[in-house]
């Protein structure tokens, strides 16, 4: 009936404000000042612990059961907005049935529509609150440790020659120990959390590198050789994501793509080549006044031919 409805709803939203609760204690920070503070306390509890005849690890264990309970309380979030739609369509499919028996009147169909609308919106309201959760999942645990890995890439030259070239071929200096890092930081929340809500944390995160590698890159100066490498590193690290990662990530890293081919031409004019009429079926990402930019990267092609361009 429809007054069983209303009180399923109520009951969900009393739980919804139960977890609601549980995220808003936040995902505890791993930054590496958290690390030195987590050293400091961990030192603390040893000098507490042999003053008192004892080892208590109840101090160092409190924050890997903090990001537990988020987890699961993401999980949780994510499987009442799942279970409220299948109550949906299930409710749904039953009373149509009944219908179109002769067994209902119009105004239980109005008060059943009612209903069914109250369930999908209570679902909703779990869809936000995980929303809520990932963007903190995001800025708390990704955010801080991703931005100081693809800073890494500005103390590695790109303006190179060919020995330099060479060496990086034996000893990567940077993306690979950047895939490592990432491996490591995503196998907690791939064990920790559902396929759905992974696949939307790692939707953020590919973005958010993207954008800050995006950022380096422009901050950089290149030579041909080291355009090259810039080329190699981006398709190791698209390869890499694409492996671990369900669905397409090439349209986030269009622009980098396109940004790595500009760094890898032999001249100026040679963009010409790839601009308007002969991009073919490439859709150019990069505005007019972003390719020079790009250009003016490489040191050996010089501002005058830059400004000519007709692009």
């Amino acid at each position: 009936t429809d007054s069983h409805v209303v009180k399923c709803c109520e009951m969900f939203l009393l739980f919804r404000e139960v977890l609601y609760n549980k995220l808003r204690m936040g995902f505890p920070a791993t930054t590496f000042q958290d690390i030195q503070r987590g050293v400091t306390s961990a030192v603390n509890i040893m000098h507490s612990s042999l003053q008192q005849g004892k080892f208590d690890t109840k101090g160092i264990e409190s924050t890997d059961e903090a990001k537990q309970s988020f987890l699961v309380t993401l999980n949780n979030v994510e499987m009442c907005s799942e279970n409220l739609l299948t109550l949906k369509k299930t409710l749904e499919s039953d009373c149509t049935k009944l219908f179109s028996q002769g067994l209902g009147a119009e105004l239980a169909q109005a008060k059943i529509d009612s209903c069914l609308s109250d369930l999908a919106a209570v679902s909703n309201k779990f869809k936000d609150l995980l929303q809520e959760g990932l963007a903190e999942l995001n800025t708390t645990a990704i955010k801080p440790q991703i931005k100081p890995w693809i800073t890494g890439f500005l103390s590695i030259s790109h303006n190179i020659e060919e020995e330099e070239f060479n060496d990086y071929e034996a000893n990567d200096p940077w993306v690979q120990q950047f895939i490592l890092n990432l491996e490591q930081l995503m196998t907690e929340f791939k064990v920790g959390l559902s396929q759905v809500i992974y696949d939307s944390l790692t939707s953020l995160m590919t973005s958010l590198i993207a954008i800050e590698l995006e950022k380096v890159v422009l901050k950089s100066t290149f030579s041909r050789l080291g355009g090259l490498q810039f080329d190699k590193e981006l398709r190791s690290l698209i390869a890499y994501l694409t492996s671990v990662i369900t669905w397409t990530i090439r349209d986030k890293f269009a622009r980098l793509s396109q940004m790595a081919t500009i760094l890898n031409l032999e001249r100026v004019t040679e963009i010409l080549d790839y601009w308007g009429q002969n991009s073919g079926p490439l859709t150019w990402r990069l505005t007019p006044a972003e390719v020079r930019q790009v250009l003016a990267l490489r040191n050996d092609f010089r501002s005058e031919d830059i400004k000519r361009l007709r692009l």
